[in-house]
């Protein structure tokens, strides 16, 4: 029996009754299986005995005392017992707040092992947060779970009932996964890592079952992936090759030719699109690298195809320029466009959904609006979204149901490596481009110190850079000043910088501006009726100022490096020279902080920099903890847990490729455990709101 079988009532075991089965079911235990999946959240290893006066040294520790005298404490109404308690050197005492009770538990001239945190205060040891237990021959110090609790809950009576569970059901959990990738990989059985996970004899085979359960959790996450790639795949569709006037024009005028990456890019887009069955592609490019252009030529060969299309942005701001490039490249074309956005008045969006409903709009660029529940599409035939990763998952499929047979493409200029981009989007066919736009120069990156003398070196520098209309970028990772962070914020900053750069104007920017005044500052910054924006990351993406030649960040260890490669994407946009800043205490930094900035300053290519950025920090600089969309995990982060997802994904591609269907007598706990967890996943999904 898999462990999600053990669908048994808690009641059903030993000592847990209407009253205590009501406490759990307020964390949703509700089953057996509930139980033994409500992982610890920490441990208390009390394998090792320590005297009180060395106690004091460590955040907790289990000391061997015995209980001298009780004494109350306090006022009549406010009263507290004091155990007062000896070791072979030391005296000290248990502060018992609101447990009066424990007098006839710690029995004086009794020998306890105490487990807590201990202090010095009033002249004398002390721990008011503590556990016991009596001290026997038969004693043997564990290391034992610590449980998330709910009012009426404690860990000793949690404990009791997770491993009487235990000891019940656990010989009869059977493996989910194939027992070639559990010998394969060095994993545990599913009954010992469901132990030790729990009660582990030592740290090492802690560690063992949890490699065990974020293998386990990646594994079927691949197959959850697979399978919904082959789903998508055999839909079939009928999409006739048009001539691609459309194309022919547009680079006919386009002020610059394609590279060969983008030609490749392309070819391999248009021969998905106008094959006979659905396809999803994730193209990656590195910043500059012209996706947009990509995009719209494929966009517009589907539309002369007869189908519509749209493309979706994570911002109004991205979703405008978008929209204000593309409408200006196809306006030789006699193509009708709309922008959809969620602050369009009510007429205006009447008018985009009459225009969507009738087939009359070919092309829609748009936020999530794009896949309202009110917006019907008349023949709905290619998606494409930009900066994907800001969108969930389902929401990539609720856009496409939209309409029959509806062709994806996924664009990102966060560059992932291709190892861990097909272990986590094995749904989608993977296209990279690599290499910057012909003419443009690489942004030159320097770190420098943050001192007073070198800043006011850097903003005379910056003067003499942008002569009567240049412009800069400056980025903050604080919108105001904070007594937590000791980091420069834009509110102080910018009153600085308007005093710092006149007559120069100055605007600032950021996440809790309407997207309306957003809009605003930003086109009078494309102008140049604003010289100098302060900004957080909201730049980081989609601000397209060719004039804009150079960005200062500061505090800059703050950044994840494809945070700060994106950020250096906004300058350099022409064929002019182009310069990155990044401040920060050079000689506060550790070696990797060192390390880290030092690569910005030697390397432009992003996904080289994502490769130097996996070594140095695993991938949590541009991966959240999981997919959004995906089933949510309970021990695996894809932030730590890279290389048990690269071999939990070759495993799961090697078992798919033999045995796609799970027919196979070795792999029916495969199945069944496959089935049942989708399941669970289609109770529990939400759907994103529009």
């Amino acid at each position: 029996m898999i462990l999600d079988k053990l669908n048994y009532s808690i009641t059903s075991l030993k000592g847990i009754g209407s009253y205590y089965s009501k406490i759990l079911n307020k964390i949703e235990i509700n089953t057996v299986s509930d139980l033994l999946e409500y992982f610890p959240r920490a441990f208390s290893d009390r394998t090792k005995t320590v005297n009180l006066k060395d106690a004091l040294s460590l955040n907790t520790a289990t000391v061997k005392v015995k209980v001298v005298e009780h004494r109350m404490m306090g006022k009549k109404y406010r009263q507290f017992l004091k155990v007062l308690i000896h070791d072979d050197s030391n005296f000290g005492a248990l502060v018992c707040f609101n447990r009066n009770f424990l007098k006839s538990s710690l029995v004086i001239g009794n020998n306890y092992y105490i487990t807590g945190r201990f202090y010095f205060s009033f002249g004398e040891i002390q721990s008011s947060n503590f556990e016991f237990e009596e001290a026997s021959e038969e004693y043997k110090g564990r290391i034992l779970p610590i449980y998330s609790l709910t009012s009426g809950l404690n860990q000793n009576t949690l404990r009791k009932s997770i491993e009487d569970a235990l000891k019940k059901y656990r010989l009869d959990i059977e493996d989910e996964l194939p027992l070639w990738c559990i010998k394969k990989r060095e994993l545990l059985l599913k009954r010992d890592a469901i132990w030790n996970v729990h009660f582990p004899k030592d740290f090492n085979l802690y560690a063992k079952a949890k490699k065990t359960f974020i293998y386990e959790e990646f594994f079927f996450q691949k197959l959850f992936l697979l399978k919904r790639k082959e789903s998508i795949e055999k839909i079939k569709k009928h999409r006739p090759k048009p001539s691609f006037n459309y194309k022919d024009k547009l680079l006919k005028n386009l002020p610059f030719k394609l590279t060969d990456y983008q030609i490749k890019a392309i070819l391999e887009i248009e021969k998905d699109i106008f094959s006979d069955h659905v396809f999803s592609r994730l193209l990656q490019a590195d910043v500059g690298a012209g996706k947009t252009i990509v995009a719209l030529i494929t966009m517009i060969s589907v539309v002369e195809a007869g189908f519509q299309t749209v493309l979706m942005a994570p911002t109004e701001v991205l979703a405008n320029q978008h929209y204000k490039v593309i409408k200006k490249l196809i306006s030789g074309l006699n193509l009708n466009i709309a922008l959809f956005v969620g602050s369009l008045n009510k007429k205006e969006r009447e008018n985009i959904l009459r225009g969507l409903k009738s087939g009359e709009l070919q092309i829609v660029i748009g936020t999530h609006s794009v896949f309202s529940e009110d917006v019907t599409y008349k023949n709905l035939g290619f998606v494409v979204i930009d900066e994907q990763q800001r969108f969930g998952v389902e929401q990539r499929y609720q856009l496409l149901s939209k309409g029959d047979a509806v062709d994806l493409l996924l664009m990102t200029a966060t560059p992932i490596p291709r190892s861990l981009a097909m272990s986590l989007y094995g749904d989608l066919e993977l296209t990279m481009m690599k290499g910057i736009i012909q003419g443009r120069l690489p942004v030159k990156t320097w770190l420098i110190d943050d001192n007073q003398e070198r800043i006011d070196k850097m903003h005379k520098w910056i003067k003499s850079l942008l002569g009567k209309n240049g412009r800069a970028i400056f980025v903050y990772s604080l919108i105001e000043d904070s007594n937590k962070v000791d980091n420069k914020d834009l509110y102080s900053e910018f009153e600085k910088l308007l005093k710092t750069y006149i007559p120069y104007k100055a605007g600032f920017v950021h996440s809790k501006i309407k997207s309306e005044e957003k809009e605003q500052i930003m086109n009078d910054f494309q102008k140049g009726n604003i010289n100098i924006l302060a900004a957080t990351t909201v730049v980081e993406v989609g601000i397209d100022v060719p004039d804009a030649n150079v960005i200062v960040v500061e505090n800059a260890e703050n950044y994840g490096l494809s945070t700060l490669h994106q950020l250096r994407g906004r300058v350099g946009r022409n064929n002019q020279q182009a310069f990155m800043v990044l401040i920060t205490k050079i000689d506060e930094l550790t070696e990797i902080g060192k390390k880290r900035l030092k690569i910005m300053t030697t390397e432009n290519d992003g996904f080289k920099i994502a490769e130097e950025d996996l070594i140095l920090r695993g991938p949590g600089d541009f991966l959240g903890s999981r997919q959004s969309g995906l089933p949510e995990y309970k021990f695996a982060d894809i932030r730590k847990d890279l290389e048990i997802l690269k071999e939990s994904s070759e495993d799961a591609e090697e078992l798919y490729n033999t045995d796609n269907e799970l027919k196979k007598t070795e792999n029916m706990n495969v199945k069944i455990s496959f089935i049942n967890r989708l399941k669970n996943y289609m109770i529990h999904y939400k759907k994103p709101e529009a």
